[in-house]
């Protein structure tokens, strides 16, 4: 049995060759012709039977029975503005709908005399709202609040939600953080849909479905997979919270602010951004996770604002040769500089010290840090776990309310360099900075308090300096734990911390802010 298992493939090829042999290659072809179709029609047969795949389709579209009534769309109505700062106001996914009535930059347009500039200036109030925009949100609760980006509905005049029925309603903005991109909206009516929301974490590789209007098609739905978690974009900039979940589920212009569901229908997300170098969808998504909405919607519902807790530090992700500058060995963030007068600064915080837990939850980098801070009330004793100067400590801090701006204050510097001694042009040479000391003159000068300090006066391009983020205008006042005031006190200080380790700690101060930074000596 073995060897005729052996010769099967041969007896068929010499089959096939008589075949063709006896009546020609057009029997030949029709042969394989009927193989093929016999193996398409049992594939066919398999799939018509397979319970999975049909559990698997049927599963997409209650998805879509499910989600679908709690979707909404949103046009945004808005008096006549210039076209660029339209496009500054509502960035991302905010989809056009047709022409604006003139093009700024159409010279055919632009008043040829100063009587003709801007003839009807501060009138625009009067004028009639048009259809700029459209973008997506979800029904919250059976109460009429609708969930969208504060994107989609920055600065709009009106705001009209169609609903999946064709139901139109003009709604109010109840509240908006810009901290998050979040808004929240208000219709009035007696029937709603509400999506229900899932804070459960969310995996790597799980199905989820976006739902929205991409460039104004109203209630489409894309399918994909979570591609990663904990994404920090900047598009929020330094004030903003941001941890998205990044999707490669379709999201195009006009899918901002709708759900992001999993296979239970249950929102875990909301659209916000994408990755793209055409403006249109390139297999990056992102989308706010649920738990921040779930922290947010609430308070905006009912105080119209977000309340955060404030700790009152500058901080930083703890890098392991800045680490290794302190004595530590781990995960956690660096306190740059505690603010004055701070909560922080209040409970004994200094700067250069280690956060490794926040009440007994370890943190490993600055963005963790923050959520957890600001997701607590003003008035919250925290614990703090601190890692200072080689030793474990406990600080423990009464936050209070954050402030809408963190002001930084201070300004560039300027001045004359001085002379320096040829060790310390050697080592400052290598480094790439030069520097002359902070006077009293200068601080009166630039309205702020004197120090002991250097000032940097310029950077060489591509330099270690460069590279550790030295600019001009900074004030140096430390290498690792040794005060300067001079030049000469900076190169031997600079050429000391370097004999012990090429990784030195620098304690700089730019614009009211101190900041530490690491600087790899060169060798020589």
């Amino acid at each position: 049995m073995k060897r005729l298992g052996y010769l099967g493939p041969s007896l068929v090829v010499l089959v096939t060759l008589a075949l063709v042999m006896t009546f020609g290659p057009g029997a030949a072809r029709q042969i394989a012709y009927a193989g093929s179709q016999a193996k398409i029609q049992t594939i066919r047969d398999g799939l018509d039977n397979n319970a999975t795949v049909a559990e698997l389709s049927n599963s997409f579209k209650l998805v879509a029975e499910v989600v679908e009534p709690s979707v909404v769309h949103i046009a945004i109505f808005t008096k006549s503005v210039p076209h660029a700062e339209l496009r500054e106001r509502m960035p991302w996914f905010f989809g056009p709908r047709g022409p604006f009535p003139m093009d700024p930059e159409d010279e055919s347009m632009t008043p040829e005399t100063p009587e003709q500039e801007n003839p009807d200036q501060g009138m625009d109030r009067y004028n009639v709202p048009r259809e700029r925009g459209n973008g997506s949100g979800w029904v919250y609760d059976t109460d009429g609040h609708v969930v969208t980006n504060n994107h989609v509905v920055d600065k709009a005049d009106k705001i009209v939600v169609r609903f999946h029925d064709g139901t139109e309603k003009q709604a109010t903005v109840v509240g908006r953080d810009t901290k998050t991109d979040i808004a929240v909206l208000k219709v009035e009516g007696e029937v709603f849909h509400p999506a229900k929301v899932s804070t459960d974490p969310v995996g790597q590789g799980e199905i989820v479905f976006s739902f929205g209007s991409p460039f104004g098609n109203d209630f489409s739905m894309s399918q994909g997979i979570v591609s990663a978690t904990g994404r920090q974009l900047g598009l929020l900039e330094r004030q903003g919270y941001e941890n998205f979940i990044q999707t490669d589920a379709a999201i195009n212009p006009g899918n901002s602010g709708g759900p992001l569901t999993n296979l239970r229908g249950e929102v875990i997300g909301m659209n916000t951004a994408i990755a793209t170098r055409t403006g249109s969808f390139a297999g990056i998504g992102f989308a706010i996770p649920a738990d921040m909405i779930a922290r947010v919607v609430p308070q905006l519902i009912e105080n119209g604002k977000v309340t955060r807790g404030y700790l009152g530090i500058f901080i930083k992700d703890l890098d392991p040769k800045m680490a290794q500058t302190l004595s530590y060995d781990g995960k956690g963030v660096l306190v740059t500089q505690p603010i004055e007068g701070g909560p922080a600064a209040k409970g004994g915080m200094q700067e250069a010290d280690i956060i490794t837990k926040v009440q007994g939850q370890a943190v490993a980098n600055a963005e963790q840090l923050r959520e957890t801070v600001a997701a607590m009330p003003p008035g919250t004793e925290v614990e703090l776990d601190v890692f200072r100067k080689g030793k474990q400590t406990t600080v423990k801090v009464t936050l209070e309310e954050l402030p809408d701006q963190v002001a930084m204050g201070g300004s560039d510097a300027e001045s004359p360099s001085s002379g320096m001694a040829n060790q310390s042009q050697q080592i400052l040479g290598r480094v790439g900075v030069r520097v002359t000391t902070f006077t009293p003159q200068m601080a009166e000068q630039l309205g702020v308090d004197h120090e002991q300090a250097v000032v940097v006066l310029g950077v060489r391009e591509g330099s270690a300096a460069a590279e550790a983020g030295l600019l001009r205008g900074m004030l140096i006042t430390g290498v690792m734990d040794t005060a300067v005031s001079t030049p000469a006190e900076f190169a031997k200080a600079l050429d000391e911390a370097s004999a012990q380790s090429p990784y030195v700690r620098l304690r700089v101060e730019l614009k009211g802010q101190v900041q530490l930074l690491l600087l790899e000596v060169p060798k020589e």
